[in-house]
């Protein structure tokens, strides 16, 4: 395991400006949308109004996602993140969108969200989130224990930016030896 102390604590407004705030877990959601056989784009989503679901969901290991929202214009309905200027990883109220970025990539019958450091001696990986089996289509990242969802806010208001936000960094780490984070194995959505 990666020591933590190798995460350089970057002095730029974007770390020091922002803080998180909590949301309802039950309105995001994050997707891995195939791109082909193997690769995969992260996509969340927010249930912004209840004017229209923004997606559906059905069965269980792995949950398939129906985006419902590429069917009507979802503006002030649905929020969409796409890439790293919608969404980061925050661990201990640090927001690491500096020093990781987030991928999706195949392990076992799984699609699994890894936070990945840039540089080599960045700090250890972490893992997210699994879709805890794999079919085609888009699959539901179901957030391993310790991890939320929660929004970047600014003086308190919130912005439109998701953090993938873990309160400790010992328990954002897996160890390669724990069984309970292992994709295979189902766990409970933390809600």
């Amino acid at each position: 395991m990666g020591s933590w102390a190798a995460i350089p604590t970057p002095e730029t407004p974007k770390s020091t400006m922002f803080d998180q705030q909590e949301v309802d877990q039950t309105r995001f959601i994050a997707i891995a949308q195939p791109l082909g056989t193997d690769s995969f784009k992260l996509l969340v989503l927010e249930q912004v109004s209840n004017q229209r679901l923004c997606w559906a969901e059905s069965g269980n290991y792995p949950v398939v996602v129906d985006p419902l929202l590429v069917n009507f214009n979802f503006t002030g309905i649905c929020g969409r993140s796409i890439d790293s200027n919608g969404f980061s990883v925050r661990v201990a109220k640090r927001d690491l969108g500096l020093q990781y970025s987030l991928r999706l990539s195949r392990r076992f019958n799984s699609v699994v969200l890894q936070g990945v450091p840039f540089g080599a001696n960045g700090g250890p990986v972490m893992d997210i989130a699994s879709t805890r089996g794999f079919t085609s289509g888009f699959l539901k990242l179901q957030l391993f224990p310790g991890w939320r969802f929660t929004k970047r806010s600014y003086q308190g208001r919130p912005l439109g930016h998701v953090y993938f936000t873990n309160d400790s960094f010992d328990s954002a780490v897996t160890p390669k030896e724990n069984p309970e984070r292992s994709p295979e194995k189902p766990q409970p959505t933390v809600n």
